[in-house]
């Protein structure tokens, strides 16, 4: 099973990413991370950070500079070494920058993904609406995650996505913690 994680700059894809592996342990599940954001200098090592606290394997290809090929290096590796999930945690990225949107297309394509999760920050505006449905339009989002429940935010931007995208809420941020993930219940 390959999960690609996506979603706008600053939404928490790479906790949230983090998160969803420590939360597959807990079901039984054997999961393989990778960033494959080579933009952000901290990014592989913010992941790597963060599986090393949660008892995770990070996957991190040295000298590869290409995210779809770290992607699929990442599968590689996993049906290698009996990893039955791999969690690809991609960069931020706005929806209006084609060339970021590409390479994102390029990832889902190297690793055909199972499932595709959009990440959004409960506290987004009215703008992250029109950014989800490009999300959908260009990697087929099957998902939704909301990050950032723990606060003040109502999430009804966040929930007006899962309307307009027409796809399920699967998880809630609910803290910073790796185990502050939840399967989202509508109540």
């Amino acid at each position: 099973q390959v999960v690609v994680v996506l979603g706008l700059q600053g939404s928490g894809k790479t906790t949230t990413s983090a998160k969803l592996g420590a939360w597959l342990v807990k079901q039984g599940r054997h999961p393989l991370l990778v960033s494959t954001d080579i933009r952000r200098p901290a990014a592989s090592t913010q992941l790597g950070v963060l599986c090393q606290q949660g008892g995770l394997r990070a996957h991190d290809p040295e000298g590869e500079c290409d995210p779809a090929r770290r992607a699929r290096s990442a599968v590689t590796a996993a049906n290698e070494l009996g990893f039955d999930t791999v969690i690809v945690d991609t960069a931020g990225r706005l929806h209006i920058d084609d060339d970021l949107m590409r390479e994102l297309e390029g990832i889902n394509s190297a690793v055909e993904p199972s499932d595709v999760l959009y990440v959004a920050d409960a506290m987004t505006g009215q703008d992250a609406i029109r950014s989800a449905g490009e999300f959908h339009r260009r990697s087929h989002v099957t998902g939704l995650v909301l990050t950032k429940m723990d606060g003040d935010a109502r999430g009804g931007a966040a929930l007006s996505v899962a309307s307009v995208v027409g796809v399920p809420i699967v998880f809630a941020g609910v803290g910073e913690k790796l185990t502050d993930l939840e399967l989202f219940h509508p109540d």
